[in-house]
């Protein structure tokens, strides 16, 4: 039963693929129709991860804008992600209380609770679909998210502005929603701290939702749980000279970041079908080098504390060695 439940849906798949192939998505769709009605407004339901908005969001905004630079997108979300549209072009951002992730999200009655008039004729996408819409369009709009110089100020002031910083987002807090392991083991992550300690010249700052587990050592700062989104980039943004990170909406959000400042990032990965591997389009700022780590058998548990420190030892020579401006 079970195999011919999945035969049907690779059947659907399939049609439905040959489908959008042959007429265009239903986004495609949507702008063909909406150039021809004159609409200039769109307006999108958000009720999923913080990674997705630079991966699927921001590419969807960047094509309509192609089609009608004049036009207004609209965006309704939870609290948590707020801040995340702010480094989108998104004309406004509304949000609506109380709203648990994966919940279904009434884009009618968020607008009436907000007191927001929605346009008659706005193009609504309640549950937008960038992986359907964007299969094998992806690098004709690669992700960029905007950075405003103001918010440099927001770097936090336990981080040394001196010496050399490293990020670490030692676990991620949407974990639970995905069929695969997201996150190295703390375990892991102390024998690293270890190999660079004081003594090394290193600082270390951990990023994350809560602080849990402790991580004790000297040269640790934990800021878990004591940041807004905008101080946590600002801190990787301005502090930070190398970022360890897993599949996460901090690195998806590090990585496209827009601007000209040093970064080397080193990725954890347990399955290289996701994220910013699956996007495959270049970070906007030149300056940031990137080391893919990926898990022996598709499990970022695999990773050695050898084969990670090999990589922070690598990047920690470039910076060392590199010349004074």
């Amino acid at each position: 039963m079970r195999l011919r439940t999945r035969g049907r849906l690779n059947l659907k798949h399939q049609s439905r693929a040959l489908d959008d192939r042959l007429r265009g998505t239903p986004f495609d769709r949507a702008l063909r129709d909406a150039r021809r009605a004159g609409q200039r407004d769109f307006v999108f339901g958000w009720n999923r991860g913080l990674g997705d908005v630079a991966l699927g969001l921001v590419p969807l905004f960047a094509r309509i804008r192609a089609t009608d630079p004049g036009s207004r997108v609209t965006v309704f979300t939870r609290a948590e992600l707020a801040e995340t549209f702010a480094l989108t072009d998104a004309d406004a951002v509304h949000v609506v209380p109380g709203l648990a992730r994966g919940a279904p999200l009434d884009l009618a009655a968020a607008a009436r609770e907000a007191r927001v008039a929605l346009p008659a004729n706005a193009v609504v996408f309640a549950d937008p679909d960038p992986t359907r819409w964007l299969d094998g369009q992806r690098h004709l709009h690669p992700p960029a998210l905007r950075w405003d110089a103001r918010w440099n100020a927001l770097a936090d002031a336990r981080v040394p502005a001196e010496g050399i910083v490293i990020g670490a987002h030692v676990s991620s807090e949407t974990a639970q929603h995905y069929g695969y392991v997201k996150d190295w083991p703390a375990s892991s992550w102390r024998l690293l701290f270890a190999r660079f300690a004081a003594a090394s010249g290193v600082n270390w700052v951990l990023f994350g939702h809560e602080p849990d587990p402790a991580f004790a050592q000297d040269n640790v700062i934990d800021l878990r749980g004591r940041t807004s989104f905008l101080a946590l980039l600002a801190t990787i943004r301005n502090r930070c000279r190398i970022l360890i990170a897993p599949d996460s909406g901090v690195l998806t959000a590090a990585y496209y970041l827009a601007g000209d400042f040093p970064l080397d990032v080193v990725s954890l990965w347990s399955d290289p079908r996701q994220g910013v591997l699956k996007q495959g389009c270049a970070s906007p700022n030149p300056r940031l080098r990137h080391v893919p780590l990926r898990g022996p058998a598709e499990d970022v548990r695999n990773l050695t504390v050898d084969e990670v420190s090999k990589a922070v030892a690598a990047a920690l020579a470039l910076l060392r060695h590199a010349p004074a401006h």
